[in-house]
């Protein structure tokens, strides 16, 4: 593989809307050389096709040959904006230092940029405007403090509710944004509240997902729960809270008991596996 990916980049295919890998092959031509081929086509043809599409003067060139994989990574950042390794490695079940390589061929190729946001805490990856044409979001640009621990609770729960309900689809918040200002023609700061997450079941339920690690004033709490009952199609809404918050939550939520489910995320995960909620835990 390593001799093609070369060759590949030799020849310089690009990333453009008219190319379309199911019309290539790679074909090697002896043991230490590989050609891409048009389908059905002559080499010298193949080799006219490429330089046509290198003459448009395309913003980028792909250096690599992604694979299914590569695009589902990529997918998956997306969805949530950034993510770990840790969360690459258990959803996709590489391991180290295979979760690694195929990271740092995806950031040197520039479609995946690698930052770190805490000292001696693990770096996140997130998309580059190159990587993010190989899914229907924008990327992010920057990742706040603010938002960070919170970010990763919701990619933790996204993975261990899907486990659980496999038959279910999961929209993301930034899918729902999306959606939410296609339909409505909503303009920046007009956007309001939208859930952490959706999970979508087959007979068309939408459970709005929820995740508290901090306590929010009871006249926000009071706005959210009646924005959730009045505004979608939700079935009921599932908040999965901070241990220390979950008295509180659960008096909040008792006017709609038969709407919102107030869950414990000690229970749903591993404690010993996400150290900020082992100290949320800690705080009770």
């Amino acid at each position: 593989m390593a001799t093609q990916i070369s060759v590949v980049k030799a020849v310089g295919s690009p990333i453009n809307t008219d190319f379309n890998p199911a019309r290539w092959r790679l074909t090697t031509i002896t043991n230490r050389k590989a050609m891409l081929l048009w389908s059905g086509a002559s080499v010298q043809d193949s080799v006219q096709r490429l330089n046509i599409f290198k003459s448009k003067k395309h913003k980028g060139f792909m250096n690599m040959i992604l694979t299914e994989r590569d695009r589902e990574i990529m997918k998956f950042i997306n969805q949530f904006g950034f993510c770990e390794i840790v969360h690459i490695e258990k959803w996709f079940g590489l391991r180290k230092p295979r979760s690694y390589k195929v990271m740092q061929r995806l950031v040197k190729e520039g479609l995946v940029i690698h930052e770190r946001i805490l000292h001696g805490k693990h770096g996140i990856f997130r998309l580059s405007r190159n990587g993010a044409r190989h899914t229907d979001l924008p990327p992010v640009d920057k990742v706040y403090l603010g938002n960070y621990y919170h970010q990763l609770m919701v990619i933790a729960v996204y993975m261990q509710l899907i486990k659980r309900y496999p038959e279910a689809v999961w929209i993301s918040e930034r899918e729902l944004i999306r959606d939410k200002f296609k339909k409505y023609k909503m303009e920046a700061g007009q956007r309001g509240h939208i859930a952490d997450g959706v999970l979508l079941f087959p007979d068309n339920r939408q459970i709005a997902i929820e995740v508290e690690l901090t306590m929010k004033g009871s006249w926000r709490l009071e706005r959210i729960f009646s924005n959730l009952i009045t505004e979608f199609d939700f079935r009921g809404a599932w908040y999965y809270c901070a241990p220390q918050i979950m008295k509180k939550m659960i008096k909040a939520a008792d006017d709609y008991d038969t709407y919102i489910k107030i869950f414990s995320l000690a229970e749903l995960l591993d404690l010993n596996s996400i150290p900020y909620l082992s100290r949320c835990n800690r705080r009770v």
